[in-house]
């Protein structure tokens, strides 16, 4: 056994309780998997928890995709929720259960990352021999607690490999998903009228160090998250306002009605200054409509102050913006925006993370339903029996397991908005045919009986498989497919996008709206080498990592971005090195392609790398002819002025 021998080890103790159970390393497989009626009896009792959770562990599998692992969700229990994964891995899961509906409790599995996370409370990470039971040593486990608004555990999330992850890197990515769910568990707290964020230094504001802090009506503290806690000297029980600062809630709530989003100083109980910024989560009497979250806009027709409206998701960008000079999204933009106010359904294809889910978002807030509700399913992440009740609602007892009060369905939320339903090509055939009379009839019947109802949503799919071929294969209907079909748009792969220092950059004020950060040359050329299979959501991911390591400094560079990240973007290079010449070799085709983009105008090239005037002319007369052996800069840059 490879673990720390350590008293004070949590393996070490995890081992000494296995002991005491009686458990035998050798013991074959339990059987610790559930019916799927209990399942979803636990899926509706941890609603919340799965709702937030699914999107982030969606973009936290990108960033380890292709690693042979897969990310779990569990219950205080330990029981498995969610995995989304590898398939190559995910055959080598079912096989020791590490699938949803199974609990992998200490009492169950002995000595795992998942059951001993819960018991000790804290992070954990096991590896090989390490599990109590030997047919688990093929596994590499990290699991992080997630912690309730309220206090206590609501559960674990856990990276499962059989391979080694990279340790430092699954942890810190753990830690920043299961504090991104935490956040949002909070600030959706039934009652919440005010957040508020906080940091001693303004800088970290808008980053995942700030504190965030949630009240009500009456001024009492709902919840605060972990950061929050830590600022404030460990302070973290619900009470008035004033138990944390020396202010009340009609000054904060007078700072929104007349600055919005601008930051304050704010005093802590314990005497420290921290700078704040107040955002509005309910209409109050009297209060002002909270700031739009377009708050400000950039020279290069970026996003400055735009708060995610969801876990991973870009502030709160139009289809205008999506824009940013890549031929191929500004063609799918151009379409879209031509059906935007008809009754016309729209189709997006694209490869996993490349931003359907945004696009769809953007679409939405271009037209007039911008003020009703956005509803997304993901249909590939609900189980078969049941996205029925999911899209279509259900009557109380209609299935065991069911919620008491029943449900209102997804399609009948979308009501006056629009549905978004993603991944579209993955929805079992039988449904697609009762989907498709709800289209044609606009009319929704829950599960279980009751009366229809009309609906008026506006309808926009997604997939990532080809829907065309699915149909020529007889796995989707060919009728359903023409009746989605309205307009069809294809949004490129990151790899394969003109636009990615612009999109960098983008991002980059996305994750520090309060901060203004600037990037390498350096830094962007190992980015722009990436191969990206993880696409937006990967490298959304990996810039606010970044952001994260970047501290109190405000330009990010090669020091910042994840090891392996750099490990696969040198590989990538000519002869598949680590050296200078790789790094300088592909910063010069960086540059060669900003210059060729503005046909020459060295400003504006300039301004998009992140450099200035002096510096692009002498990169430009270090690089003639191109160090790759391409041929020499289509424009011709002048002589630099005199002085520069």
């Amino acid at each position: 056994m490879e673990h720390d021998d350590a008293p004070t080890s949590p393996i070490r103790r995890s081992w000494e309780r296995c002991a005491e159970l009686g458990l035998s390393p050798g013991q074959p497989l339990p059987d610790a998997r559930v019916s799927q009626a209990t399942l979803a009896e636990r899926l509706a009792a941890n609603e919340r928890l799965v709702a937030y959770a699914q999107p982030v562990i969606e973009n936290l599998h990108q960033q380890i995709a292709r690693s042979s692992s897969t990310v779990l969700l569990a219950d205080s229990s330990g029981m498995i929720l969610r995995s989304v994964g590898d398939l190559d891995f995910l055959t080598k899961a079912t096989r020791v259960a590490l699938t949803p509906g199974s609990v992998w409790s200490e009492t169950h599995m002995g000595t795992n990352a998942i059951g001993t996370a819960l018991l000790e409370q804290r992070p954990v990470a096991v590896f090989g021999d390490q599990h109590y039971l030997t047919r688990n040593h093929f596994l590499t486990c990290i699991s992080t607690p997630i912690h309730g608004p309220e206090g206590g555990l609501l559960g674990v999330l856990d990276i499962s490999s059989d391979a080694r992850v990279t340790h430092t890197h699954a942890q810190a990515l753990l830690r920043t998903t299961a504090e991104v769910i935490e956040n949002r568990l909070i600030e959706t707290l039934p009652g919440g009228v005010l957040a508020l964020r906080f940091h001693a230094a303004p800088e970290a504001l808008g980053t995942p160090l700030e504190g965030l802090v949630v009240l009500d009506g009456a001024g009492q503290v709902l919840a605060c998250n972990r950061r929050a806690s830590q600022l404030l000297g460990g302070e973290n029980q619900p009470g008035a306002l004033q138990r944390y600062f020396r202010g009340s809630l009609p000054m904060l709530m007078d700072h929104v009605r007349r600055r919005g989003g601008q930051t304050l100083l704010l005093r802590g109980a314990n005497g420290r200054e921290y700078a704040a910024t107040l955002a509005l989560l309910a209409a109050v009497p009297g209060a002002p409509p909270a700031p739009s979250p377009l708050a400000g806009r950039s020279a290069g027709g970026g996003i400055e102050a735009a708060a995610p409206s969801s876990p991973g998701q870009l502030g709160a960008p139009t289809l205008a913006d999506l824009s940013l000079g890549d031929p191929r999204m500004a063609e799918a933009v151009r379409l879209a925006s031509c059906i935007v106010e008809r009754d016309i359904p729209l189709m997006i294809q694209g490869e996993t993370g490349s931003g359907k889910e945004v696009f769809a978002q953007a679409f939405h807030r271009s037209s007039r339903r911008r003020d009703g509700p956005f509803v997304a399913v993901n249909c590939a992440a609900i189980p078969a029996t049941l996205i029925e009740a999911e899209l279509f609602g259900y009557v109380e007892g209609a299935y065991t397991g069911a919620r008491r009060q029943g449900s209102k369905g997804k399609i009948r939320e979308a009501h006056g908005g629009t549905l978004f339903l993603d991944e579209i090509g993955d929805m079992p055939q039988a449904l697609q045919a009762v989907l498709l009379r709800v289209l044609e009839t606009r009319r929704v019947a829950p599960v279980g009986g009751g009366a229809e109802e009309m609906v008026d949503i506006a309808l926009v799919c997604a997939s990532h498989r080809p829907l065309k071929a699915l149909v020529k294969q007889g796995e989707f209907r060919a009728d359903l497919f023409f009746r989605l079909s309205g307009i069809t748009v294809g949004l490129p792969p990151l790899r394969e996008r003109s636009d990615f220092s612009a999109l960098v950059r983008q991002l980059l004020r996305d994750e520090s709206p309060q901060r203004p950060l600037r990037i390498s040359p350096e830094a962007l050329a190992a980015l722009h080498r990436h191969p990206w299979p993880g696409n937006l959501r990967q490298l959304r991911n990996v810039l606010r990592l970044a952001v994260a390591m970047v501290g109190d400094e405000t330009l990010l560079d090669l020091r910042h971005l994840p090891e392996d990240l750099l490990e696969e973007s040198r590989a990538q290079a000519p002869g598949g090195g680590a050296t200078g010449q790789s790094l300088r070799t592909s910063e010069a085709r960086l540059v060669r392609d900003t210059l060729a983009r503005h046909r020459g105008n060295i400003s504006a090239a300039a301004r998009e790398l992140g450099i200035t005037r002096t510096t692009l002319y002498r990169k430009l007369r270090q690089d003639e002819p191109a160090a790759d052996g391409a041929p020499p800069f289509p424009f011709a840059p002048p002589s630099p002025p005199a002085g520069q």
